[in-house]
């Protein structure tokens, strides 16, 4: 009975080292060891998802052909009129401010890259994304992510076969910014999300000038003093401006763009400065503004 006892309080003096290893171990470590797991998992998740895709292709092949062109024609019908409607905006935005970027110009120092999303957390599902492009791909630390023509998030860890991005709801997300037609910085940062309704996030350092009513809502862009991003990339809405805490200024509420909540694929902007001078030459200048992937 005594060696039991023993061996019990050995095995929890143990347990409790162990622990206060763990506890004591340096950051860097931490962060180093999670990484080479990921790397570990990439695979699969790569596999899963090239696997869902293949199941799809079968599930439309197995469909009968009148049905199979009825989709595609409304498809086709649903994809004009979305570039008519992209059209008319440009075209009002341009007549409405003369210090409109034009669309061509739109992506004159970025290429875009279309990703897919392989992994989802529920726990962490306004937080990050695990994006099936690496280092191999040339995605960069930093990078712009877009949903249709809003900012989605950042890219904030690249690995050789996938990489991670932040989205514009988490809490650890900050940009510069400004509304549209003012070229003042504004300071955006996201904020914690309730469940999963529509995504927000936070505005604030607005001059007290600045009006808006829910009936004119105040465009949020991007702004190229952040340095990763162009400048007129739509963030967001603000309906209603509040007086900040420090009395100058004002804040308010941004709501996002809905897609967050079903993103299924994504595009990157890359800084053609910074890819490697044989892909930079590769590159043919895209003058097309970005579009839902």
């Amino acid at each position: 009975m005594n060696r039991r006892r023993y061996s019990f309080w050995a095995l929890a003096g143990l347990f409790f080292l162990c622990l206060l290893g763990l506890w004591l171990l340096p950051a860097a470590l931490r962060i180093s060891a999670r990484n080479a797991l990921q790397e570990l998992q990439a695979p699969i998740w790569s596999g899963s998802d090239a696997l869902c895709r293949v199941l799809a292709s079968g599930s439309l092949r197995a469909q009968p052909k009148e049905w199979l062109e009825r989709q595609l024609v409304e498809l086709s019908r649903s994809l004009e009129w979305e570039r008519l409607q992209e059209r008319i905006s440009a075209t009002e935005s341009a007549l409405n401010n003369k210090n409109s970027f034009a669309e061509e110009n739109f992506l004159g120092d970025f290429c875009l890259l279309y990703v897919r999303v392989l992994r989802r957390d529920s726990k962490a599902w306004w937080r990050e994304l695990l994006l099936s492009a690496g280092t191999k791909d040339s995605v960069q630390e930093g990078s712009a992510l877009v949903c249709g023509d809003h900012l989605a998030g950042k890219v904030l860890a690249v690995f050789p076969r996938h990489s991670v991005g932040l989205l514009v709801t988490d809490p650890r997300f900050r940009a510069i910014v400004h509304a549209f037609g003012d070229g003042r910085p504004l300071v955006y940062e996201g904020v914690a999300q309730s469940g999963f309704g529509p995504p927000i996030g936070r505005v604030s350092c607005v001059p007290r000038e600045l009006r808006t009513s829910p009936q004119k809502p105040l465009q949020i862009v991007t702004s190229s003093l952040s340095g990763s991003y162009p400048d007129g990339l739509a963030v967001g809405v603000v309906s209603e401006l509040r007086p900040s805490g420090d009395g100058i200024f004002q804040e308010g509420t941004v709501h996002l763009c809905p897609q967050l909540s079903g993103i299924r694929e994504l595009a990157m902007l890359l800084q053609r400065a910074r890819l490697p001078l044989a892909e930079r030459a590769a590159q043919a200048p895209s003058r097309a503004h970005p579009t839902t992937p």
